[in-house]
Formats: C-alpha cells, structure tokens, sequence
C-alpha cells in the first residue's frame, strides 16, 4: 500500500479508450416471435380451489 503522504503518480493517467466494438442488437421479426398463450387467471376460474389439506386419505387395506 502506497504511502499516503506521497502522491500517487498513476493516479491522474487517463484510461486507455476500449479497443472492442459492442456487437448491434437485432431484434427478431414481431412474425418470428413464439406463440405465447395467455395463463388462465386463478381468480376467473370456477372451480374451488385445490389445497394440500383437502385430500381424500383413505387407509391401507391390509
């Protein structure tokens, strides 16, 4: 760890400019896209619910 009493000499050099070019993004055709069909909402549905504690648990027949 450099002293704090002396000045850092490397600490005023600029950063070199990057030397990579960012690649373009393309967007696909909006025909290309995938057939998304809608999730049914929960709310719309008229069925009751499924919980995990409504299920028939008979027992063995030994």
């Amino acid at each position: 760890m450099p002293n704090p009493r002396k000045p850092d000499p490397n600490r005023d050099v600029p950063m070199p400019a990057p030397t990579w070019k960012p690649e373009p993004i393309e967007e696909p055709d909006p025909e290309q896209f995938p057939d998304e069909t809608p999730l049914p909402n929960p709310d719309e549905n008229e069925e009751s619910p499924m919980h995990a504690g409504s299920r028939v648990v008979r027992p063995c027949d030994a």
